[in-house]
């Protein structure tokens, strides 16, 4: 139960903190309405906890043995993480908003395949299987537990990035302010991503 506890923790602390998905969330909510960032909130959250479950049940021993297969994963996240923030950077607010809610940027399957190139659900998910995982009990079964728990933690902790996203809206209203807000959101997505390599 302590070990559960503690994790339960870790887990608010690692969906939290900033990192390139929560930029993301904040700055999607920032421009949409709040249901069209849920799909991106709910793929990310199942793409993190398959990620635990997939390194947990030996994937990431494998991975370790061969760090070329790290490397390339770490460059191909990071082209397309920073892809996304001159993607922000360059996004013009003036654009009128019906035709901005009409398209949507990103989605579900974007934020669930966004994990997999994320640095920073890639080190959250090595710290649980090498911290809280059991030894001597069914892998497949604490670990699984684990995945779900982060999964039902990590969906608050990105609705309140979606929530602040919002926030910076009303903050932000004009045009002028909101280009200013896009342009430090993806100097922030830039730092989270390059930072930890």
């Amino acid at each position: 139960m302590e070990n559960l506890t503690a994790f339960s923790l870790f887990a608010i602390v690692a969906s939290i903190t900033p990192g390139p998905t929560n930029f993301i969330i904040l700055s999607l909510n920032s421009r949409h309405k709040l249901s069209k960032t849920l799909p991106v909130i709910l793929g990310s959250c199942i793409g993190a906890a398959l990620l635990v479950l997939i390194i947990g049940i030996g994937l990431g021993s494998t991975l370790l043995a061969y760090p070329i297969i790290q490397k390339i994963m770490t460059l191909i996240g990071l082209i397309w993480l920073t892809s996304l923030a001159w993607k922000l950077y360059n996004y013009n607010p003036i654009i009128p908003s019906e035709q901005d809610n009409r398209k949507d940027p990103i989605g579900f399957l974007a934020g669930f395949f966004m994990q997999a190139v994320n640095p920073k659900t890639w080190m959250m998910a090595f710290a649980v299987i090498s911290v809280y995982t059991k030894q001597g009990q069914d892998i497949w079964v604490n670990v699984s537990i684990l995945s779900f728990i982060f999964f039902i933690i990590a969906i608050p902790c990105l609705y309140i990035w979606a929530l602040a996203g919002r926030l910076s809206n009303r903050l932000f209203s004009k045009p002028k302010h909101m280009n200013i807000s896009n342009k430090m959101m993806s100097i922030l997505l830039l730092i989270s991503v390059w930072g930890n390599i």
